[in-house]
């Protein structure tokens, strides 16, 4: 582990962003164009706030196909940046260890989503809400588990990024009496994004920029870009600042070591 403060941890996060953007410029250009045109895909095959019809059935499959497709490459995108600042890896090799880390981080995501249904199914079974405010209260409280476990378990990215094993325990046990750092370096390094977001937004809704006034190939393409540009910044602050923190908390991680794996989570 390496001793280093909050602060300390926020502003590696941010000095590593910008040598990611620096050093691997071709890498996050790329990235870029593939999110700008997947993103123009996911708008495009939206259906119109306030309106009866919808896209066309082909709009919406290559929407739907867009969206899996941006969720993989973020994912492969955060890999990289993970690898560039553990292991000081560039732009290649584009698909480190045959894909094995990828695939690793896909199946880490697919059990936390299963957690996810499991527990609100668990949970809408014990608490069977009849009424909206009871359906939120049960939302809210999926959310703050979701959360809780998610956070516990973050270390486990950077870990199998660069070619830990898929260990549970050892995550779990790495985190423990870090939750509020953990979640408060990563919220800490990406409030710069958060506010030029927030101002953005205003912005739009003081020239009176509504869903319903986006609904052209010029705006789908200006949304588009800035989604990307969006999305890049955050999995970049938030990557790096993860790939900090394992460097601060990764202890049994970071040998390699899952030897408690009887111990339950």
């Amino acid at each position: 582990m390496q001793q280093m403060t909050f602060m300390e941890c926020v502003k590696c996060a941010w000095k590593s962003a910008g040598e990611a953007l620096t050093r691997m410029p071709a890498l996050v250009l790329g990235t870029f164009v593939a999110y700008a045109v997947l993103g123009w895909l996911g708008l495009a095959g939206r259906p119109v706030p306030g309106e009866g019809e919808m896209p066309s059935a082909g709009l919406v499959l290559a929407a739907n196909l867009a969206s899996i497709l941006n969720a993989l490459v973020y994912i492969w995108f955060t890999l990289k940046i993970y690898r560039f600042v553990l292991l000081e890896e560039r732009t290649t090799p584009l698909m480190a260890a045959g894909a094995k880390p990828l695939a690793r981080i896909v199946g880490l995501g697919l059990v936390m989503m299963l957690a996810l249904v499991g527990i609100a199914a668990a949970l809408w079974l014990v608490l069977r809400p009849r009424h909206e405010g009871g359906v939120a209260f049960l939302s809210l409280i999926v959310g703050v588990i979701w959360v809780f476990i998610g956070v516990r378990l973050s270390l486990l990215y950077p870990s199998l990024a660069i070619g830990g094993r898929f260990a549970l325990g050892a995550a779990w046990r790495d985190s423990r009496g870090h939750f509020w750092s953990l979640l408060g370096v990563s919220c800490v390094a990406a409030l710069p994004l958060l506010v030029c977001g927030v101002l953005a937004l205003l912005g739009l809704g003081i020239a009176g920029v509504t869903p319903e006034t986006v609904q052209t190939p010029a705006w789908f393409t200006a949304l588009a870009i800035g989604q990307s540009v969006v999305n890049i910044a955050f999995a970049m602050l938030t990557s790096t600042a993860l790939a900090w923190l394992y460097r601060r908390y990764a202890n049994e991680l970071a040998s390699g070591g899952d030897a408690q794996t009887a111990r339950s989570l």
